[in-house]
């Protein structure tokens, strides 16, 4: 497969980052770095066409929000206007591309991936175990480094196709 040189850097810049998340993960989470992995995450999985905006939404209160609008401000999913909405987990979530669940809702996982099924959206959490309780991505550190497991049976299902660059940097889950 041939790719151009901005694929091919753009391959790099991926690499370059989950290289840099590895590095040091402490104990303290860096929404930062996960508002730009989620970012780019939308780049490796390929997406229904749909008309309107790429809604992300966010379920539960976490410091990622203000991350993911700043980025929303500057970005675009390929044409699409990125939209960080906060949600409650009862809410409505099957107009989200992107479903965050704060690790303080965790508890909420297994229910709105019921809710989720078959909907076109991509659950991401952040809790032990997230990627065998529905998610599709699940943020875990790992020896103190920050990684993510993935559930490429569970976002297949959900009718969206991950890359398998992104599957090689992944921990494959289930």
């Amino acid at each position: 497969m041939k790719i151009n040189a901005y694929q091919f850097c753009n391959k790099l810049v991926m690499i370059f980052s989950f290289f840099l998340l590895g590095i040091n993960a402490n104990a303290q989470v860096n929404y930062k770095i996960h508002s730009l992995f989620i970012y780019k995450f939308t780049q490796y999985i390929e997406w229904p066409s749909n008309q309107g905006d790429f809604v992300i939404g966010i379920v539960g209160n976490s410091p990622i929000q203000a991350e993911l609008e700043a980025i929303a401000a500057a970005k675009k999913v390929d044409t699409r206007t990125i939209v960080v909405k906060k949600m409650s987990a009862s809410a409505d979530l099957s107009s989200c591309q992107m479903v965050f669940i704060a690790e303080g809702q965790s508890s909420n996982l297994a229910s709105i991936a019921a809710k989720l099924q078959g909907k076109h959206t991509l659950i991401i959490s952040e809790t032990n175990g997230g990627a065998k309780k529905g998610a599709g991505i699940n943020f875990v550190i790992v020896d103190d480094k920050m990684k993510f497991e993935l559930n490429k049976g569970t976002v297949e299902k959900q009718g969206l196709k991950v890359s398998g660059d992104l599957t090689k940097l992944a921990i494959v889950v289930g």
